[in-house]
């Protein structure tokens, strides 16, 4: 063999190695993109954060929501007989915390109760300002608020100006319970740079396990088309008796996440 032939075939030695290997390669990358990897289609499941609305009257509460073994937001009002116990315990459980803050309804029977006191019109600034100081300091933990009742005060935009400063300066989260379709809370929110989502329904509006399940039914469709939502839901024995029932085969196509996650501050 002379020398021109044997350095024809060491060079092809070291060439077809390389160009092998960066066609193998270009090819791989090929397949990889065409079919996504299991943690990218996972990412596209709709998301439903539930919140369970008006806890501290009882410990019980707590347990039926833990047996539901998914993420949940537990929204506990101030003051209340077990709110501190609910609201620590449920903290070590990993779910994340809100403050249900009670704000002025329109219903003049639902104004009047002993166990606390309404932000309201009725009450001058400075009392509305200790009100709120008050019960933004009951958990400190905790990472927003969402009105109890209230459906007076969110169309109130002087009342909603004060509860966002407020937020505002602890870098908390509102969530509008959507009591009234009039709501102002998150047009103010975002003057105030405060993050603000809306309910996307109450869950349990009407107390019976089929009105229940047909509402269950339509949220999750509504989380399809959105891709994320929000929905409220209260300690009741239908309640927790419908989404016992239905959670393990919603989480299939569904991923249940809490508030915390819905905002991403992870």
């Amino acid at each position: 063999m002379n020398r021109v032939l044997r350095i024809f075939f060491f060079i092809m030695l070291v060439i077809l190695p390389i160009v092998f290997y960066k066609y193998f390669r270009a090819e791989e990358h090929r397949r990889h993109r065409a079919t996504p990897l299991a943690h990218e289609t996972l990412t596209t499941k709709p998301k439903i954060a539930i919140i369970f609305d008006d806890l501290g009257e009882s410990m019980k509460d707590l347990e039926r929501i833990d047996e539901l073994q998914i993420p949940i937001t537990l929204s506990v009002i101030p003051g209340l007989k077990f709110s501190k116990n609910v609201a620590h315990i449920g903290l070590r459980c990993g779910f994340s915390i809100l403050i249900h803050l009670p704000l002025e309804p329109k219903e003049e029977g639902k104004f009047k109760t002993s166990k606390y006191k309404f932000i309201s019109s009725a009450l001058g600034r400075r009392e509305n300002e200790t009100l709120l100081r008050t019960y933004l300091n009951y958990l400190r933990f905790a990472i927003g608020v969402n009105n109890h009742m209230g459906s007076a005060a969110t169309e109130n935009r002087r009342l909603m100006e004060l509860v966002m400063q407020s937020l505002q300066s602890r870098k908390l989260v509102f969530i509008d319970s959507h009591t009234s379709l009039r709501s102002v809370a998150c047009d103010v929110a975002k003057r105030y740079n405060v993050r603000c989502a809306s309910n996307d329904g109450f869950l349990d509006s009407v107390d019976e396990k089929g009105a229940i399940e047909k509402k269950l039914r339509k949220l999750i469709q509504n989380a399809r088309q959105k891709g994320k939502i929000i929905i409220i839901a209260h300690p009741k024995r239908n309640t927790f008796a419908v989404l016992k029932e239905k959670i393990p085969a919603i989480k299939s196509d569904i991923e249940f996440i809490s508030v915390k996650k819905y905002f991403e501050l992870d």
